[in-house]
C-alpha cells in the first residue's frame, strides 16, 4: 500500500502542476480574478480558481488509488470524498458568482450531514464515550468551524496552502499504520496541494490564488480525515490533537469573530488585523511572515505526531503545553501589533496638529503603510 500510496501521490503533484497553468491561462481568458478587499493584501489581478487544481487531481488519483488497491476501501471512505467535492463545487461556484452566505452554510451542513450520518464523528473525548446526540452536534460544529478557518486564512500568498500540508502530511504519519483510507486521502492530498503551491508563493508574487473553492475544500478535508477510526491512544486525545494542529487558523478565526462582535460588525466582514496583517505591520515582508508561520506550524506538527508514541497522560500534557504556546504567540502579536498601531496613530495626531516637524515623515519608515493596515 505505501507504494501504491507514494505512487498516486506523486501522480497527484504532477496533475496539479500540469493544470495550474491552463487554469490561469482559463481564468485570464475569462476574467476570473481574485477580488480585493480589506482581508487581503495583494494587488493587480491574479487568477482565483487555482482550487480546481487541487481538487480535481485529488479526486482522479485518489479514486484511482482506492478502486486498485485492495487495501483500501472506497465504500468506507465515499462519505468524506462526495461530500469534499460538494463542497468544492460550491465554492467555485461562489468564486464565479458570489453565493449568498445562508447558502454557503446550507453547503457546508449537508455536507457536514453525509459525513456524520455515516458514522464519521467524534465518539470520544479523554477516553469518555460521548453520546451520539453530544458527537454528532460537536462534530457539525467542528466541520463548519474548520472549513470557514481555512476560508478567512486564506488572505496570503502560500498561507493556506503551506498550513494544510503540514497538517495532512502530520495525519498521514499518524495514520501510516492504523487506517490506510485516511493515510491515503491525507498524502494524495498532500502531493495534489504542492503542484498548487509552485504558483502560489510569494516569490516575488503568487501566480493564482486557491479561491473560496480551494480554501473550503481543504478546510472541509482536514476537519473530516482525522474522524477515521484509529488506534485507542490517537482517539483518546484526538480533539486536543486536533485542535493544536489547526491552531494558526482557528485561533484566527476565534479573534476575528470577538473583534466583529466587539465592534458590532458582521462576523464575515473583512478587515487587516488577521496573523499575517499583523505580522506585516510589524515590519515583516510576506516571505518572512510566511517562514515565521510555517517553522512554527511544523514545530507543532512534530510535537502532535511524536504525542501519539507516548503514553495518554504524557502525550496529553505535551499536546496541551503546545496549545499554550500558541495561545501566548497570538497573545504577543496581538498586543505588540497594538502597540505599533497605536504609536502610529499618535504619530499621525502629532504630526496633523503640527507639533511633530515635517521632517518626521522621512524619518518615520514604515508608518504610513502600518497606518493603512487599520482600515
Amino acid at each position: 500500500m505505501l507504494l501504491s500510496v507514494s505512487l498516486f501521490s506523486a501522480l497527484a503533484f504532477v496533475l496539479s502542476a500540469f493544470f495550474i497553468p491552463l487554469i490561469i491561462k482559463f481564468c485570464k481568458v475569462y476574467s476570473l480574478y481574485d477580488t480585493v478587499n480589506a482581508r487581503k493584501i495583494h494587488s493587480g489581478n491574479i487568477p482565483r480558481l487555482g482550487g480546481v487544481g487541487i481538487a480535481l487531481s485529488f479526486i482522479i488519483c485518489a479514486v484511482i488509488c482506492f478502486l486498485l488497491n485492495e487495501s483500501l476501501s472506497m465504500k468506507n471512505s465515499w462519505p468524506i470524498l462526495v461530500s469534499g467535492m460538494i463542497i468544492f463545487v460550491f465554492g467555485i461556484i461562489d468564486d464565479i458568482v458570489e453565493l449568498k452566505a445562508i447558502i454557503k452554510l446550507i453547503v457546508q451542513l449537508i455536507a457536514s450531514a453525509i459525513v456524520v450520518v455515516n458514522g464519521f464523528y467524534f465518539r470520544k473525548v479523554f477516553g469518555l464515550t460521548l453520546p451520539w446526540f453530544v458527537g454528532m452536534p460537536l462534530t457539525f460544529f467542528w466541520i463548519i468551524g474548520i472549513i470557514n478557518s481555512y476560508n478567512l486564512i486564506d488572505g496570503m500568498d502560500g498561507l493556506c496552502s503551506s498550513l494544510a500540508i503540514t497538517v495532512l502530511a502530520s495525519l498521514g504519519l499518524i495514520f501510516y499504520k492504523n487506517t490506510g483510507d485516511a493515510f491515503a486521502v491525507s498524502f494524495i492530498l498532500t502531493g495534489a496541494i504542492l503542484g498548487f503551491l509552485i504558483y502560489n508563493l510569494p516569490i516575488p508574487n503568487a501566480k493564482i490564488f486557491m479561491g473560496d473553492g480551494g480554501s473550503q475544500f481543504l478546510g472541509f478535508m482536514i476537519a473530516t480525515i482525522p474522524l477515521y477510526t484509529s488506534t485507542d491512544n490517537f482517539e483518546f486525545n484526538k480533539l486536543l490533537m486536533m485542535i493544536v494542529l489547526v491552531s494558526f487558523p482557528l485561533f484566527d478565526t476565534i479573534a476575528a469573530i470577538w473583534r466583529r462582535i466587539r465592534d458590532h460588525r458582521p462576523i464575515m466582514s473583512p478587515d487587516k488585523l488577521h496573523l499575517h496583517h499583523k505580522l506585516l505591520n510589524l515590519g515583516f515582508t510576506k516571505v518572512q511572515a510566511l517562514i515565521i508561520v510555517i517553522l512554527i506550524q511544523i514545530l507543532i506538527c512534530m510535537t502532535v505526531v511524536f504525542s501519539t508514541y507516548l503514553g495518554r497522560l504524557k502525550a496529553t500534557a505535551m499536546l496541551l503545553i503546545a496549545l499554550l504556546f500558541m495561545t501566548g504567540f497570538f497573545t504577543v502579536i496581538h498586543y505588540t501589533n497594538r502597540a505599533v498601531l497605536r504609536k502610529i496613530r499618535n504619530d499621525n495626531a502629532a504630526r496633523n496638529s503640527g507639533i511633530v516637524p515635517d521632517y518626521h515623515k522621512e524619518t518615520s519608515g514604515k508608518t504610513d503603510d502600518g497606518g493603512s493596515s487599520e482600515a
